[in-house]
């Protein structure tokens, strides 16, 4: 009986032995495994870590300065270069000049043909860094819808041009006609400038001048000009036109001075004109902000010489109500007369004919009159330095069979009284 207890007692204490030893085996294993892990998760970690490392080496971030450079220089690239410098504008000419036309297509849908203008070909409005654009088509002409302009005048517009580097471009042309005819045709009497948009040659380095008819002084040459840097960007024109000469700035480089260019006066009308350039090559040639300003004498001078009549002084329809038009020349007009106190008026209402005779002679009067008090109850000029008058439709200045004639009849007239 003892033999088989301690038989039992030596099996039970060598299954615990094993167990035991089994156990410890399966401790260490565990152990190994768990360090393993630990190890990987490290490794990842530390893997992560040198990556972050290493990209902030190699794709270092920007400072701010480097920053503000990198968004000026996208910036830039977005929007097409313009100089820093003052640029040359119809005002800096005409000042106190009257606008003749102005057109930034505004009310012109995008794709469509601008409603003020006319050609022989086609066009359409683009967006050109936000704002609307005339892109003309290639071999077109194109005019304003203006009427005849006077012996003085700046016309200013932009160029905007993109991709005119090398293919397509060795024939093209971009230019303005000056003529005393409007047509969309070469005019018989005229004159022009022009240059070549192939911006891959030096050929677009001079502009071409020419003049024709059978009055005109025969001028035909080339002057040197640097236009190839004006291209793929925005460059701005400021054309003025005094009688026989012809100036032209473009940016602030005068580029063209010639006195007898335009002979017997043949800057009436204003042609543009695209010869060249290839759809499928993605050229891009338009024309934005454009702007006609007349050059008018100072209103001192012509009051010291006698007076003069204006059609810039508007009225509602059968009415002696001043049109809000009116302000910005009777405030000018004010402010001369604020200035020298010595200068008294005589201020004379005209009318066109249409309507009774009687009736225009009485609205001729009271539309003197709503002048004379516009200057004395909003300007504060004393009621002493004016008179008034109506002369209705007797003493008209053009006919009165055309609704062109009838507005120059509608006008004011300012006499000087001694």
């Amino acid at each position: 009986m003892k033999t088989k207890t301690i038989l039992t007692l030596v099996v039970l204490l060598s299954i615990s032995f094993s167990q035991a030893q089994l156990l410890d085996k399966l401790k260490k294993k565990a152990e190994k495994a768990a360090e393993r892990t630990v190890e990987r998760r490290v490794e990842k970690e530390t893997e992560k870590k040198t990556d972050k490392a290493l990209d902030e080496v190699f794709e270092e971030k920007p400072t701010q300065k480097e920053k503000k450079s990198s968004k000026k220089e996208s910036s830039e690239k977005s929007t097409s270069t313009r100089s820093n410098n003052e640029i040359v504008t119809g005002s800096n000419f005409f000042p106190d000049g009257q606008i003749l036309f102005t057109d930034n297509f505004k009310q012109d849908n995008y794709g469509d043909f601008p409603v003020n203008w006319n050609t022989n070909s086609g066009g359409e409005i683009i967006k050109v860094n936000g704002e609307k654009a005339f892109k003309l088509n290639p071999n077109g002409t194109y005019i304003a819808k203006t009427s005849k302009l006077p012996e003085n005048y700046a016309l200013e517009f932009d160029l905007v041009t993109e991709n005119l580097d090398y293919k397509g471009l060795s024939g093209s042309n971009f230019g303005l006609v000056f003529s005393n005819e409007s047509t969309l045709s070469k005019p018989k009497n005229g004159g022009k400038f022009g240059f070549s948009l192939w911006k891959g040659s030096t050929v677009c380095n001079q502009i071409n001048i020419q003049n024709w008819g059978k009055n005109n002084g025969k001028i035909d040459n080339k002057i040197p000009f640097k236009m190839q840097e004006k291209f793929n960007t925005i460059t701005h024109f400021t054309v003025v036109v005094n009688k026989n000469r012809l100036r032209v700035f473009i940016n602030n480089e005068k580029a063209i001075d010639l006195p007898s260019f335009l002979s017997n006066n043949f800057g009436n009308y204003i042609q543009f004109y695209l010869k060249g350039t290839d759809p499928k090559e993605k050229h891009i040639v338009a024309i934005s902000n454009v702007k006609i300003t007349e050059e008018v004498e100072d209103i001192r001078s012509m009051l010291l010489k006698g007076g003069f009549s204006t059609t810039k002084i508007l009225f509602d329809s059968g009415s002696d109500k001043l049109k809000k038009e009116s302000y910005e020349f009777l405030d000018k007009m004010a402010k001369v007369l604020q200035e020298d106190t010595s200068i008294r008026l005589n201020i004379i209402g005209h009318t066109d004919s249409d309507g009774d005779e009687v009736k225009n002679m009485t609205l001729s009067k009271s539309r003197a009159a709503a002048v004379m008090n516009y200057f004395i109850d909003n300007k504060g000029l004393n009621k002493s330095r004016f008179m008034f008058q109506g002369r209705g439709e007797n003493e008209p200045v053009a006919n009165n069979t055309s609704s062109e004639g009838k507005a120059q009849n509608r006008r004011v007239e300012f006499q000087t009284l001694k």
